[in-house]
């Protein structure tokens, strides 16, 4: 039986007995020929031929000229090299399986030699998987062998099919009758008969396509693969992109709205786990409240340490870590078109319908909409982070931000302060900038008492106030600013004790300080902690003292105020808009203000807990009136002002925004073009290239021959119809859009 996959790639299953199946990939020899650097060769010999014969015809001299005579060598070079890519060249891979035997892996060459089989012993494997395998230029699927050779524990992974690499179709195949013949049952044949039949539906059910359509071989604006189209009187935004009639404006959504379509979003940034900070901890959790809400989310970033390829995570998020390195505060080095190829095997593979982006400091990020747009993709982008106008990096980022934005289709700030920074530095229309604040996870960051009665635990422990700092110990998170408020308030406040959870280069500066003051019982330094770890530390305080020198939104302030404390923070960024007046303390940014707002939130904790005492005695009940600041009452409040899953749902609202908006090439190269008089027209030379690029990829590597995924499916949750919004999901969209399998 012969099953045809990807690339022109056959497999052969061929039964010698009742225990042993060979299965064999196959390619024509004439294209593994073509697929090998043969023809390379062969051009460059043919080109160093044809300019040693015009240098010898060119030189008057008797016999060839030193010039000719080295390219000839050269010649005679490129042709040894292109005789030995053709004999190289495999044009067949087999696998023999015998069941409860082992494995015999061996290769056929164009030329009809036979590579040195590879036998492997059933009592050494250890398993068997299909595995995805990413590279800096490729994605795709190989079958693996886990064997033990010798004494070694750990044992080696062994690739079956290694060089043809056929498709995922072609690997399900071997892998359920490889797997049934060497660690299941001898009596149960009814998996191998499975196998050796084939059933295509299941095959099927893991290439379904989503309800949105992503834009046909890669194509938006560009050919007539746009799917959404704009009527001729659609009016204009102020950026010149065309909204689309009956599509939501830039005012809030109306709540007859019909419900979003599903998504497969892609998110990039050169931040994410198992990095912690904002940008991670927002774009993780945004994932998993998109995937509940039955979208597909996918992260593409960089690789952290041994962390590379590509990883499944809670709620089936798949992220991909790509071979790139960090070369500044986690971002990596920019090469415009290096990462191009991958981006758009990623975005064909996982049929995506929207990019979106995270962090202006992101080079990958700036990289994927700037791909992405060439390829008629519909961009979203999110500012975390405010900068300012005058330094040196400043300048470059809000110059690489003009380009970024003015090709986005919308733009989310998660502070009005951080909008009206974004539009200042961008110059984008503040119509196409949402502001969608960030949110905390209530299940995880809560108070341990969740009762307003006053606890004897809490009543035996309520003489000392302890002040909680969780940061990364760095100039621009204030630490000089926390060294100069810790004496400070310690001297005004004997009560006071200091708990810092987080290390980074001041924290030596923060230990210095602590020494000097004899401080050493009053100040703990947690050193690094794990964001799981975080609530933790943040319920043993009753006082959270943020000093950054800038903060767009402070989730810190948030997950803080979550676990029952008063939040004492600079007035800096949008900070201000966070919470309500009584919950936070703001302060000008210098050590004299800090301090004096940290007494104002002492002197607030040590009041509430005489009143909750009194309280207590005279046989009163919890409270629950707006000015109980006891821990239970400001989670109560806080976990009702922020939810990831409101926020996902705005964040709906903004891809329907950007997917209601339709541009041209013309419209696209006008906007790069006013980005300034030199850097505009530099914009659009690039933008140019790109274009060209890609259409080379296309040409190279058609999207028609690129697998998709098989989306994955976490226990628990179902894979079509039934119950939960994933499955409701799921069955709306092959409703309304056919299978392209």
């Amino acid at each position: 039986m012969g099953r045809r996959g990807a690339g022109g790639v056959t497999l052969r299953e061929r039964w010698l007995d009742a225990d042993t199946v060979e299965y064999s990939v196959r390619r024509p020899r004439r294209d593994a020929l073509a697929r090998s650097s043969a023809g390379a060769w062969l051009l460059l010999a043919a080109s160093l031929l044809s300019a040693g014969s015009l240098t010898g015809t060119a030189d008057d001299g008797v016999g060839d000229p030193p010039p000719a005579r080295l390219a000839h060598l050269g010649a005679l070079v490129a042709l040894f090299l292109a005789a030995r890519a053709c004999a190289s060249s495999v044009v067949e891979e087999s696998a023999l399986v015998m069941r409860h035997v082992g494995v015999r892996l061996g290769a056929v060459r164009a030329l009809g030699a036979r590579d040195r089989p590879r036998f492997l012993d059933v009592g050494r494997l250890r398993s068997l998987v299909v595995s995805e395998v990413l590279t800096s230029r490729d994605v795709f699927y190989q079958l693996c062998f886990r064997h033990r050779d010798g004494d070694e524990d750990a044992g080696r992974v062994i690739v079956a099919f290694p060089k043809l690499r056929p498709n995922l179709r072609v690997l399900r195949a071997v892998y359920a009758g490889a797997h049934a013949a060497l660690f299941d049952d001898a009596s149960d044949d009814r998996r191998v008969l499975r196998a050796r039949d084939g059933d295509d539906e299941s095959d099927d059910e893991g290439s379904r396509s989503s309800p949105l359509e992503p834009p046909e071989l890669g194509r938006g604006w560009w050919g007539e693969g746009e799917t959404w189209r704009c009527s001729r009187r659609a009016p204009f935004d102020g950026d010149g992109f065309s909204l689309l009639e009956g599509s939501p404006g830039p005012g809030p959504a109306s709540p007859a709205s019909p419900a979003p379509a599903r998504e497969s979003v892609l998110m990039v940034s050169d931040f994410f786990l198992p990095n912690t900070g904002g940008v991670e901890l927002h774009m993780y959790s945004l994932a998993q409240r998109l995937i509940a809400r039955g979208h597909r989310v996918t992260v593409l970033t960089h690789a952290y340490g041994d962390r590379c390829g590509v990883r499944h995570m809670a709620g089936g998020l798949k992220v991909y870590y790509a071979f790139r390195v960090p070369v500044y505060n986690g971002a990596t080095c920019p090469d415009i078109f290096g990462t191009f190829r991958l981006l758009r095997r990623v975005l064909i593979r996982e049929r995506i319908t929207l990019v979106h982006a995270h962090q202006t400091f992101s080079v990958m990020g700036h990289e994927a909409v700037f791909h992405a747009r060439t390829m008629g993709y519909k961009c979203v982008f999110t500012d975390h982070s405010l900068f300012g106008f005058e330094d040196a990096s400043a300048i470059h980022m809000n110059k690489l931000l003009v380009l970024t934005l003015a090709d986005c289709n919308h733009v989310v700030c998660v502070s009005h302060t951080a909008k009206e920074n974004t539009v200042l530095r961008s110059g984008i229309h503040p119509e196409r900038v949402s502001v969608i604040p960030n949110a905390v996870d209530a299940a995880r960051f809560r108070p341990s008492i969740l009762s307003a009665s006053l606890t004897s635990e809490e009543d035996a422990s309520n003489e000392r106030v302890v002040v909680a700092v969780t940061a990364r110990l760095a100039y621009r998170k204030g630490v000089h600013l926390l060294a100069a408020v810790i004496p400070l308030a310690c001297e005004r406040h004997p009560e006071l004790d200091f708990l810092i959870a987080g290390d980074g280069p001041m924290r030596e500066h923060l230990e210095r300080t602590r020494d000097a003051h004899g401080l050493g019982d009053r100040v703990t330094l947690l050193g690094d902690v794990p964001h799981a770890e975080v609530g933790d530390a943040l319920r043993r305080a009753r006082v959270f003292l943020n000093c950054s020198l800038t903060e767009s939104f402070c989730i810190a302030a948030l997950e803080a105020a979550c676990c029952g404390c008063l939040v004492v923070a600079t007035k800096v960024g949008g900070v201000p808009e966070i919470l309500p007046p009584d919950i936070l303390f703001l302060a000008e940014p210098n050590a004299g203000a800090v301090a004096d707002a940290l007494s104002r939130a002492a002197e607030t904790v040590k009041e509430t807990r005489a009143r909750r005492r009194a309280t207590t005695k005279r046989g009163g009940g919890g409270g629950g009136a707006p000015s109980d600041l006891s821990p239970a009452s400001i989670y109560e409040r806080v976990a009702g002002m922020y939810s990831w899953d409101d926020v996902a749902g705005r964040v709906e609202t903004v891809y329907a925004r950007a997917h209601a908006t339709e541009d041209t090439a013309l419209g696209r190269l006008a906007r790069l073009h006013s980005g300034g008089a030199f850097a505009g027209k530099l914009f659009c030379a690039v933008a140019a290239v790109d274009h060209l690029y890609w259409r080379w990829l296309e040409w190279e590597a058609p999207a028609a021959g690129i697998e998709h995924a098989p989306e994955f499916v976490p226990d628990g949750m179902e894979e079509a119809g039934g119950g939960g919004a994933r499955g409701r999901a799921r069955g709306e969209g092959r409703k309304r859009t056919p299978r392209n399998g």
